[in-house]
């Protein structure tokens, strides 16, 4: 943790934390061949979650202020709206997919451990998020760790599709 003591940061970050190790639990076991497999249906496989996930929260940082950069492609395969493509070699490996993801999401709790409080009290106004959310915090909350763990149920259901089941 960075010399800035923040409640907010300091919150946020924990949870992020958090879900990088839930994430582990839910694809350490997932074979490399099958990482981008949406096993005949229109299931997001693991590859597109986490390269979705690592996209958001990297929105995320720039909404607060990060000088952090978005890849065109990865806007390409990852921005909302975009299709789960059936094994497509323009998602990452295996490793490269969780290693990109982690290295992401440790990024990001750095970054948030590293702001004052004021960059969470200010306004969602002006955002997308405008009104639903009435401040950056709210914002960082929901795209850092929210919106991650809803993806990763995603990835709950397709290891039972792929004939995983439930991760240990």
């Amino acid at each position: 943790m960075t010399a800035t003591c923040n409640q907010s940061g300091t919150s946020l970050a924990g949870a992020i934390r958090f879900t990088m190790k839930l994430t582990q639990t839910l694809v350490n076991d997932v074979g490399a061949d099958q990482f981008n497999n949406n096993c005949g249906s229109t299931i997001n496989h693991p590859a597109f979650v986490l390269g979705h996930c690592a996209y958001y929260v990297g929105v995320g940082m720039q909404m607060l202020g990060s000088d952090i950069e978005l890849s065109k492609s990865d806007a390409e395969l990852y921005e909302h709206g975009a299709e789960c493509l059936h094994l497509h070699d323009g998602y990452h490996s295996k490793d490269e997919a969780i290693t990109f993801f982690m290295k992401r999401l440790e990024d990001a709790a750095q970054f948030v451990e590293g702001q004052d409080d004021s960059v969470f009290e200010k306004s969602a106004e002006g955002t997308f998020w405008e009104d639903s959310m009435p401040n950056m915090g709210a914002v960082a909350t929901f795209m850092m760790v929210a919106h991650v763990t809803f993806h990763l149920g995603q990835i709950s259901g397709w290891r039972r599709v792929a004939g995983l089941g439930s991760a240990s």
